[in-house]
Order: structure tokens, then C-alpha cells, then sequence
């Protein structure tokens, strides 16, 4: 998904902000993608993934949603800079923030995958697949 034209599936939203996390998530000699599933119901995720020549996979970024941004409280972080503290909760995550010289300044676009929110992903991902009709 790393070309203009390639984001395939995805919302008007989530085609906007590629360049940007293309761009500012990039990890050499990895290829990069935006992923985006439903985590049951109506409660969709997008997620920004990079893979290696050997084929593993990994989660490095959630795009942020409506229903996500509510959850986020920004902490202070120092001037111009695009990656800032945040609370989920009790838990202390750090979010990409939209381009400092667009409408979305200061807009957490993203938050990075830690050990926590990996765990909870991996665990709601086990309990939706069990609950599934046969």
C-alpha cells in the first residue's frame, strides 16, 4: 500500500492520511502497509503494519478514530514537535499528531503500538474468533 493509488478498501479518511504515515512511520527495508478490519459489531480498526523480507508482520500504528479520540488525553510534549504523551486511560501511550502546518495541528492521528495495546488487540482478536457462529 505504499503507492498514491494503491490504498484499496480503505475510507476517505483513512486514503487522506497514508502520505503522512507513510511518510513519518517508514521503516527502512520493511515494507509498509494500512490494514483496516472490524473488531466486531460496527467497531473497525485501521492499522498501519510494516513486513520483512521475511514475511513478519507487525502492528507499529492504530489510526485514530472519532470514537478512539475520545479516549485520548494529550499530555504536554515540546514545541513542534509531531509525537506527543497521551493517556488512554491509566495507560501512557505516545500519538503521532496531525502536520503542524495543516487544519489537523495537534490532532492525534495515530497512536503507537505498545506491549499493552498488543496484548488487548491480540486478546479481543481470540474472543471475537471464539464467539463467531459455526
Amino acid at each position: 500500500m505504499c503507492g498514491a493509488s494503491s490504498a484499496v478498501g480503505l475510507g476517505d479518511a483513512e486514503r487522506a492520511l497514508w502520505p503522512l504515515l507513510r511518510d513519518r512511520l517508514r521503516t527502512p527495508g520493511q515494507l509498509m502497509g494500512l490494514m483496516r478490519g472490524v473488531l466486531g459489531g460496527d467497531a473497525e480498526v485501521a492499522a498501519v503494519v510494516t513486513t520483512t523480507p521475511n514475511g513478519i508482520t507487525r502492528p507499529i500504528a492504530i489510526l485514530v478514530t472519532p470514537a478512539i479520540a475520545e479516549e485520548i488525553t494529550l499530555l504536554e510534549g515540546p514545541p513542534g514537535s509531531d509525537v506527543r504523551r497521551a493517556l488512554i486511560g491509566a495507560e501512557e501511550v505516545e500519538v503521532l499528531v496531525g502536520d503542524l502546518a495543516t487544519a489537523d495541528a495537534g490532532r492525534p492521528v495515530a497512536i503507537f503500538v505498545t506491549d499493552w495495546i498488543r496484548q488487548h488487540l491480540s486478546l479481543y482478536a481470540r474472543e471475537l474468533w471464539h464467539r463467531r457462529p459455526r
